[in-house]
């Protein structure tokens, strides 16, 4: 704290006087009207670097004040406060904004003035002594003090403090920074305090964040943040081994249906479990992200919580994948190392990943439903903590890839028949339905070519996958859809629907939200931006059905990706937005004569019930 100290005028030796006393001596001469302005206590403290002892940029931008209220020319809000933090907050006020965003969330009835106090100069004093007290309490004897190591908190403490040399504390020469040891020191003590005063057992994620917040302010803020973290009931990290992997499981099922191409990539190179998830949930981007990056990461971390790390570990790894190349998803860490690899390239432009993330494409606003609300995610976190108990010995649950299997009833099944063509179908369909077999709910061959008879059969059925032959060709195309087929003007379905090629060279094509693209727009001119918005109309036709007609995708030029005709007799198959697929039934055939045409909808393996029945978790995701 001697920069602290020396800013109210006091030596580091000078610790009998009070420093706040010499504060408010030193602004005795202000007149008494100038008091509420100038009086030096109401000033936000600076940040300063206790881990490395980095020099920190004071300036401040035009907009932001040096002391309460926050901005200059805006309501205090906390709107305008999360639109702030999501620019960037500037380094010299990290340390006061972040202490009272963690603040002003732990603690939502105490008053504004008293919040925004905990980052002035006025409450350093008492941040201090509290800080004391705690090791005091913990080291009766220097001694103690300097034996104490890195508690485990889920992970070993030797690998943490080599990761923390590593990823902080290292020159570009490859020795530890100057400050390095005393650095070290500080982050041992807050996370001991952690363990011993708090009573954290398990939290992957403190010893990075404890370290990032000692990159801008001293020990006893720290600490401090970490108190109040604790107490905001997980709503910024876990505090058990099965809260971190319900955590991790839920974002693996954000991912696989909002980004199913990616998920599909990091489910098959192992990156997708929570193991392999580490890098997010375990080291806070620290590992993939350049510095600056994983500090504004934080700069809205501190004020929205862990909704953030979901938000952006989702868009950030979607649009990693667009840039890899093949041997960077063979491995977990192969696939880490490609992320990197995307994150520190120039295509990685921070700003408009963040718009991109919050809904803005182009200059306007796009969409306030871009991402579940935190009601949603935690439905799903407590859902998955029933998964979470069964293997938090395990840590990571085991898929065989095999065929589907399929229910033998009255009418004889015979596009799935061959057990090429279901393991073709297990590795086209979304993760969560992997688990099932196949029943034969409609066959042209019996129930005869009518839309009508195909509503009526489909009505109680909303995961179903359609086969059609070509005929002429020997091949077979088909569509997985996520709701019900029905005669309806509405749009409907989901990011969860595929298109695919069962025979012959077997292909599928998971809808996907062209993000690469969406993040180009930003960037381009107001006429080419208003084109290309229109075409977002097409980007979410999943399912498409009247009375003379079935179609999944479509295009600008409103072809489908795929569209049967009301007596099912004929077809069409065209490129579509977000599918992005080729003609299903060749590049010769746009339109195709069509044989039999099959539906078939999912039971579960393990007790042969029908899994459209069940309570739908999904919905309401964008409400």
């Amino acid at each position: 704290m001697n920069y602290i100290r020396k800013l109210a005028g006091i030596e580091p030796k000078e610790q009998e006087e009070s420093w706040r006393v010499k504060l408010a001596a030193s602004s005795a001469n202000a007149s008494t009207q100038d008091e509420p302005d100038n009086f030096p206590l109401r000033f936000y403290v600076m940040s300063f670097d206790t881990l490395c002892g980095k020099m920190i940029d004071q300036k401040l931008p035009p907009g932001w004040s040096e002391k309460p209220p926050l901005f200059l020319d805006q309501n205090d809000t906390e709107r305008y406060l999360k639109a702030m933090c999501r620019g960037g907050i500037p380094p010299a006020l990290r340390s006061a904004v972040w202490l009272t965003s963690i603040v002003r969330v732990a603690r939502p009835l105490q008053s504004k003035e008293e919040t925004d106090e905990f980052g002035t100069l006025a409450k350093v004093q008492v941040l201090e002594y509290g800080w004391k007290c705690v090791l005091d309490s913990l080291f009766p004897d220097h001694s103690d003090k300097e034996a104490v190591t890195i508690p485990d908190f889920g992970a070993a403490p030797e690998e943490v403090r080599e990761s923390i040399i590593q990823d902080y504390m290292t020159k570009e020469n490859g020795e530890m920074c100057d400050k390095g040891e005393s650095g070290l020191k500080a982050l041992t003590l807050v996370l001991y305090a952690a363990k011993e005063y708090l009573g954290i057992e398990y939290c992957p994620l403190l010893p990075d964040l404890s370290a990032i917040f000692l990159s801008v302010m001293p020990e006893s803020n720290a600490y401090a943040c970490i108190r109040e973290m604790s107490h905001s009931n997980s709503f910024y990290f876990p505090l058990s081994k099965i809260e971190h992997l319900s955590w991790c499981k839920t974002f693996g099922d954000l991912m696989r249906k909002m980004y199913p191409p990616t998920a599909l990539a990091m489910a098959r190179c192992g990156a997708l479990t929570p193991e392999g998830l580490d890098p997010i949930f375990r080291r806070f981007f620290v590992t993939i992200l350049k510095r600056e990056h994983v500090l504004r990461i934080m700069d809205i971390y501190t004020i929205e919580g862990y909704k953030v790390i979901f938000r952006l570990g989702a868009i950030i790894l979607c649009l990693a994948h667009a840039y890899m190349i093949p041997y960077e998803l063979g491995s977990a860490d192969a696939f880490w190392r490609g992320v990197k690899r995307v994150a520190h390239s120039d295509v990685f432009l921070f700003d408009i990943l963040i718009k991109q993330s919050y809904g803005f494409n182009g200059k306007k606003y796009r969409s306030r439903r871009s991402f579940p609300r935190r009601k949603f995610i935690q439905r799903i976190m407590s859902y998955n903590e029933k998964w979470a108990e069964n293997i938090a010995t395990d840590n990571v649950m085991l898929l065989t890839h095999k065929p589907l299997g399929f229910v033998e009833g009255d009418i004889p099944i015979v596009l799935a028949r061959n057990a090429a063509e279901r393991l073709s179908l297990a590795e086209f369909l979304p993760f969560s339905y992997k688990a099932t077999k196949l029943e034969l709910i409609y066959s042209s061959n019996v129930h005869g070519r009518s839309l009508e008879m195909f509503y009526k059969l489909c009505a109680r059925a909303k995961h179903t996958i359609t086969l059609i032959e070509v005929l002429n060709t020997g091949a077979i195309i088909g569509m997985f859809a996520t709701d019900t087929w029905r005669n309806t003007t509405k749009v409907y379905g989901d990011g969860e629907c595929v298109l695919f090629r069962l025979k012959p060279d077997p292909v599928c094509f998971p809808w996907v939200h062209d993000i690469t693209k969406s993040m180009r727009l930003l960037n381009v001119d107001a006429d080419e931006s208003t084109s290309n918005m229109r075409n977002e109309v097409a980007l979410k036709q999943f399912m498409i059905s009247r009375s003379n007609f079935i179609s999944m995708g479509s295009n600008e030029n409103g072809q489908s990706g795929l569209r049967l005709d009301d007596d099912l007799s004929k077809g069409s198959s065209a490129r579509a937005r977000g599918f992005n697929n080729e003609p299903l039934a060749g590049p010769d055939l746009p339109e195709f004569d069509v044989g039999l045409v099959e539906v078939y909808h999912l039971l579960r393996e393990f007790d042969g019930k029908a899994i459209d029945g069940e309570e739908d978790l999904w919905k309401g995701m964008f409400d």
